[in-house]
């Protein structure tokens, strides 16, 4: 179709989308749902004449609208709490570790006056009513909670979003505990608290600005993004919007990490159409992928039947504890302890939708689920080698208020049918189309899996299972990435729960 054609159609449908502006505007709800189920049509039909074929983003007509109206309910930051306009669990996390700090301040120093040896209670008196700066330190307890104070009232009921009044606390704590400490009689101390009670001050006002700083207002500035990038992804199309969207046009460059450089032409050739081919063999027509090679091919093969075998034997285990519960869904978490493998945790929870719907939409929609998952910030496909086995790139969000930072993961994938379960398995490998980012800890996934049940007397009802078996890596205690992962299922499985939801509204 020559160009010329195309942009007299595109001119065309957009005059017709601004003679048709103010109806919109003020057209009601079914009128709003019409109107962009034409600008999806027009948008289709476009890429059809341009392309010569269908859009290439590997999903028919009938899933772009059925995502055109599921992404209005998807409007998701990962945060349920700041979605609503409440406070953010990372700075709520925050804010408990200010009160935190008063009580550990408070609770040392009381030990530090009823322990000493001049009087026990008759001591706590004297610090407070015959307080001197010189033998007292009743002082550091009142530095504290006027920190504290001015902190809570900043960040929590007026959810302050600079550092401007932590700088001047932690500025006003520490000149303070320095001069304390130059003019404190330690010579006349019986008791090592006091000691402690000024150290553990001026380690605690510096522990709250790095998390603030570093944790608070970075995650609270990534929480706003993602809002509004869902947001705007939920209204679809509009008059000003692209004719065709974000279709790639052919011969340019949509991407850097999904160009590749041409073979170099063949030396004293003249036939164009040997470069032709040359070059063509030189780019990837997926994305994030280069030429494919038969032996990796196997060997991805032979990773994902593997990991696909494991994960059999472990959903026909049934030696699980339980580590955590939803009573509200009846989601639960398990665990186990696996002499190869180490502890491995499974959530489950039954799930509105039968196996095979649910199969559809998580294995085959794989990109699409930062849509709904709340526990995924990144996911692509790099390779897909053939029906049952490809390689993804995943990149969790972050977990216990920030505490646990981002991770990523390429992972190989067997999906396959065995029994009763749809199951989609996989494990760590490497990819060239994804190397490790200097920017997030490259974590290591051991076999897992997703798992969907048919129930016997309900088909319109599955049992949704997810293995996870994960080192994350990093300086992160077990005990805090164990308490992290029961967590991760358990916002996963209501995720998708509410992703279930969406899904047969449509």
């Amino acid at each position: 179709m020559p160009l010329l054609n195309l942009s007299w159609i595109s001119s065309q449908v957009k005059s017709w989308f601004s003679r048709n502006g103010n109806l919109v505007t003020n057209a009601s709800p079914d009128d709003m749902d019409r109107h962009n189920v034409r600008q999806v049509e027009a948008q289709h039909a476009a890429s059809l004449l341009y392309n010569g074929g269908p859009p290439n983003n590997n999903h028919n007509y009938t899933d772009s609208m059925e995502r055109t109206n599921s992404m209005q309910n998807s409007m998701v930051s990962n945060d349920p709490d700041f979605d609503q306009g409440r406070i953010s669990t990372v700075r709520r996390t925050f804010c408990l570790f200010l009160v935190f700090d008063f009580g550990l301040v408070v609770l040392i120093w009381l030990i530090f006056a009823i322990g000493n040896k001049k009087g026990g209670f008759p001591e706590l008196e004297r610090q407070v009513k015959k307080y001197t700066i010189k033998d007292s330190l009743f002082d550091v307890v009142l530095v504290s909670a006027a920190r504290v104070t001015f902190m809570l009232l900043a960040y929590a009921l007026f959810r302050l979003r600079h550092w401007w009044m932590i700088a001047f606390c932690t500025l006003g704590s520490c000149v303070f505990l320095i001069y304390k400490v130059v003019v404190y009689d330690f010579a006349g101390s019986t008791h090592p608290m006091d000691y402690i009670v000024l150290l553990s001050s001026f380690i605690l006002a510096w522990i709250e600005t790095w998390f603030l700083d570093f944790k608070v207002l970075p995650q609270e500035r990534k929480l706003e993004q993602r809002a509004q990038a869902r947001l705007q992804r939920s209204q679809g199309a509009n008059e000003r919007t692209p004719l065709l969207g974000d279709q790639p046009r052919r011969g340019s460059i949509t991407d850097v990490g999904s160009f590749y450089s041409p073979l170099s032409t063949p030396e004293f050739s003249d036939e164009e159409e040997a470069v032709g081919r040359s070059s063509r063999r030189g780019r990837s027509s997926s994305s994030n992928q280069a030429t494919p090679s038969p032996t990796m091919d196997r060997e991805y093969k032979r990773l994902g039947k593997e990991a696909f075998d494991a994960c059999w034997q472990l959903l026909n285990t049934d030696d699980w504890s339980i580590e955590k519960e939803n009573k509200e869904n009846g989601d639960v978490v398990f665990a186990r302890k696996d002499p190869k493998f180490g502890k491995i945790f499974k959530g489950q929870g039954i799930m509105d939708i039968s196996a095979e719907a649910l199969r559809s939409d998580v294995f085959d929609k794989v990109e699409e689920a930062i849509s709904w998952n709340a526990t995924q910030e990144e996911c692509k496909i790099l390779r897909v080698i053939d029906c049952q086995t490809k390689i993804t790139y995943d990149k969790s969000t972050e977990a216990l208020g920030g505490a646990v930072a981002s991770r990523d993961f390429v992972n190989v994938r067997h999906i396959q049918k065995k029994g009763k379960y749809h199951i989609s398995a996989g494990k760590t490998t490497t990819h060239p189309a994804a190397p490790p980012r200097k920017d997030t800890i490259r974590g290591e996934n051991k076999p897992g899996c997703y798992a969907m049940m048919t129930l016997d007397n309900e088909p319109n009802k599955c049992l949704f299972i997810w293995i996870v078996n994960v080192d994350l890596k990093g300086w992160i205690p077990q005990y805090l990435i164990d308490q992290a992962m029961a967590g991760k299922i358990l916002d996963f499985l209501s995720s998708l729960r509410k992703h279930v939801e969406d899904i047969r509204q449509v």
